[in-house]
């Protein structure tokens, strides 16, 4: 062994809201690894990258709020399986959505995750991720399992899915003690398009996203 609702809710325990915080990078960070790797050496060298880069600024005590943006956004990739996952959390409002809207969606998506989450890792304690050498696979999709551990907190389970796109494993899928974060924007997000459609989330997540610039 080796070293997911949206809304953020106040009674959140520090470790917990950062567990949830690093399974959403999961989903906005890039796997532009060698087609041999296999996927838990792909999560593995994702997550060294993060943490590796938080710690150095966190010990030179030069670790902010933009300084975390800047590493998530250096981090992000088009390798990312976005397109996928937009599909699946919208469903038909995404098939039936122009390709502007397809875009606008996507963005803003992109710009929530980034502003709201990542940044709560600015202040966080000392985290460990223990990631499992032996992924549970199934044709072109494999299920990589760790535990994520915040300074002397009990370990919490942490399982990545990943699906094989050609010769690169990309993630689709973050589940927190058996919570699908991929899950819980279809439903949050299904909600929210029942009577504007994909603009409607879109809008939502512009309005979330400005609330805490």
């Amino acid at each position: 062994m080796n070293k997911f609702p949206c809304s953020v809710n106040p009674r959140m325990s520090s470790w917990t809201f950062a567990a949830r915080c690093l399974a959403l990078f999961a989903l906005i960070t890039p796997v532009c690894l060698a087609a041999t790797q296999d996927p838990e050496v792909v999560v593995r060298e994702m997550f060294d990258e993060l943490l590796t880069r938080i710690e150095i600024q966190r010990q030179a005590d030069t670790l902010s709020n933009e300084s975390v943006r800047e590493i998530f956004a250096a981090l992000l990739n088009p390798h990312i399986d976005y397109l996928s996952l937009a599909r699946w959390i919208l469903r038909d409002h995404w098939i039936n959505s122009s390709v502007d809207q397809q875009s606008g969606f996507l963005q803003a998506f992109e710009g929530y995750i980034i502003n709201t989450y990542a940044l709560a890792l600015a202040n966080g304690q000392k985290i460990q991720l223990d990631i499992k050498d032996d992924p549970v696979r199934r044709n072109n999709t494999a299920v990589v399992m760790a535990a994520f551990k915040v300074a002397d907190a009990d370990a919490v389970p942490l399982d990545f899915r990943l699906i094989k796109r050609g010769e690169k494993w990309l993630l689709f899928d973050v589940s927190f003690s058996g919570a699908s974060l991929a899950r819980t924007f279809r439903s949050d997000f299904s909600y929210i398009a029942k009577d504007g459609g994909i603009d409607a989330v879109t809008a939502h997540l512009v309005r979330r996203l400005a609330s805490i610039e």
